[in-house]
């Protein structure tokens, strides 16, 4: 879950209601963090009044960047992979999680794994770490290890691939037509690589992919997430929602049903990045959707099993040392300068 800005709701506020809601994680945005004080100040009470809370946020580079200064800016993805040095590329990543472990954080939902195969596609862009499946592998791959070596989880995203996309899901509802065999021999390939290197946490898409599934959002398919994602590629760790607030889940289903066909789908956790009623509405309907046995206690038992497996993972990379010193220090920031 996510909250307001601190300006909208106090603080305090803010913090009942994550203790109330108890939710697996908590995640931040620009909006939260105005500066390197409030910050720390934010991520030490969340850990206090909700310890067993993992803290995220999206931390990507280039645009995607959620930190005030002094935390080191770094360049897009697309821009590092210039380089051609895949090390430089798991150099920064591991930059990156250092200076998140010292302000508290536990993991990242990164890195993309979407091919950019279209040059219209502003949603993605340059979040992308090539234009080829071999590119995003070749430097996405490091990136996460760069993480993992940093103490930081990662999870990969959009699956099956935002990268082919005109509409933003932000926005709207993208609708991909490849038929299934461009999808499994491009879309999907740096995913399957992914699964094989162990990434613990993959993302859905808020997508349409005719092919798979003409009749649901990727996000709430279990066709996609089930035959595909955990039987045709294998993977057995958590399945995580691309924010349920975007408008490419709005405009079409209440936040309550999407919900629920979310878990229906697969889903083990679910992203309600801002709106406090949404929260509710989405936790009130899960909880009625399991009284029910509308979701049955097999797939919530899986579910729990995964979600329990991200935590101890999560523990060990706690081992990992923080260096109090790495927020903006003159080695992260040489190291963005030069690969602008």
């Amino acid at each position: 879950m996510g909250i307001e800005a601190p300006e909208i709701v106090d603080t305090q506020e803010s913090l009942d209601f994550i203790e109330e809601i108890n939710p697996f994680g908590v995640i931040l945005f620009k909006r939260n963090v105005p500066d390197l004080r409030q910050t720390l100040a934010l991520t030490a009470a969340i850990a206090e009044r909700v310890p067993d809370a993992l803290l995220s946020l999206d931390h990507e580079g280039g645009r995607v960047h959620r930190l005030p200064e002094p935390f080191t800016h770094f360049p897009a993805p697309l821009v590092l992979t210039r380089a051609g040095d895949p090390g430089l590329v798991r150099e920064v990543a591991r930059a990156q999680a250092a200076e998140l472990r010292a302000a508290g954080f536990h993991m990242s939902f990164a890195p993309c794994l979407d091919v950019f195969t279209n040059p219209d596609n502003t949603v993605i862009g340059d979040r992308a770490f090539g234009q080829t499946p071999e590119e995003v592998i070749h430097n996405a791959l490091p990136y996460y290890q760069g993480l993992t070596e940093g103490g930081l989880l990662g999870c990969g995203k959009h699956f099956p691939g935002h990268g082919d996309t005109l509409l933003d899901s932000h926005l709207d509802l993208p609708r991909v037509d490849h038929d299934v065999n461009r999808l499994r021999t491009l879309e999907m390939v740096p995913f399957a690589r992914a699964i094989t290197q162990g990434f613990p946490m993959i993302m859905s898409a808020h997508i349409v992919c005719s092919a798979l599934d003409p009749h649901a959002p990727a996000s709430l398919s279990k066709i996609v997430l089930g035959d595909y994602l955990r039987d045709a590629l294998g993977f057995s760790g958590c399945i995580v929602s691309d924010d349920m607030e975007m408008k490419a889940i709005g405009k079409h289903f209440s936040m309550g049903e999407a919900a629920v066909r979310a878990v229906e789908a697969g889903t083990d956790l679910l992203l309600v990045c801002r709106t406090p009623a949404l929260v509710r509405e989405a936790r009130d309907s899960l909880a009625q959707a399991i009284s029910e046995g509308r979701l049955p206690r097999s797939i919530l038992h899986q579910a729990d099993q995964r979600r329990a497996k991200l935590t101890r993972r999560a523990a060990k990379l706690a081992d990992v040392t923080v260096d109090a010193g790495a927020i903006g220090s003159e080695g992260h920031l040489a190291l963005a300068s030069s690969l602008v």
